[in-house]
């Protein structure tokens, strides 16, 4: 359980503070049930509402990790790679779903993946492929908003925090 004034992860919305828990009714008819009110740091002008009683939505709220889990975390993926998935249609259905589920050590691990098959269309003059970008931005932005958040760096230096853990050009 979380509580009031905690600092949380929560799927694509990212880190968000537990700004209430309370019972709602979001529309007419429907019961009251227990919700965390949450309020996203990156667009705290909006707020999310998620039903304590909901599993699914429950399993993607997590508390942010730790220095210590962020360095163990990117050491032990340092030397995996996702498999490049030739298929333009079942990358982005596989590749979405890791974003979607928002698990770090997956987002690194998909990261990589992209840079190296961007590196290597860069190289060969190819361009890379606007859904795959689509999906590198949206899994970096996850990272080095979670990342610089628990590592309080900006977070244009989580790139450059990662490559020097991992001792690799991440450019």
């Amino acid at each position: 359980m979380f509580q009031i004034g905690e600092v949380v992860s929560y799927g694509t919305t990212g880190i968000c503070t537990v700004e209430d828990i309370r019972m709602e009714s979001l529309s007419r008819g429907v019961p009251k049930q227990e919700y965390y009110i949450l309020r996203p740091v990156a667009t705290p002008t909006c707020i999310t509402y998620v039903p304590t009683g909901n599993e699914a939505l429950m399993s993607k709220m997590r508390r942010v990790l730790t220095k210590q889990e962020i360095d163990e975390m990117i050491l032990s993926v340092r030397d995996e790679c996702l498999e490049w998935i030739e298929d333009a249609r079942h990358r982005s259905d596989s590749y979405s779903r890791i974003v979607s589920r928002g698990i770090s050590a997956e987002l690194l691990k998909l990261i990589g993946c992209l840079y190296l098959e961007k590196k290597s269309r860069n190289k060969g003059g190819k361009k890379f492929c606007a859904t795959d970008e689509k999906i590198l931005s949206s899994a970096e932005r996850m990272v080095s908003e979670e990342f610089a958040f628990a590592l309080d760096i900006p977070q244009k230096q989580v790139a450059a925090y990662i490559a020097e853990k991992m001792g690799k050009d991440m450019k």
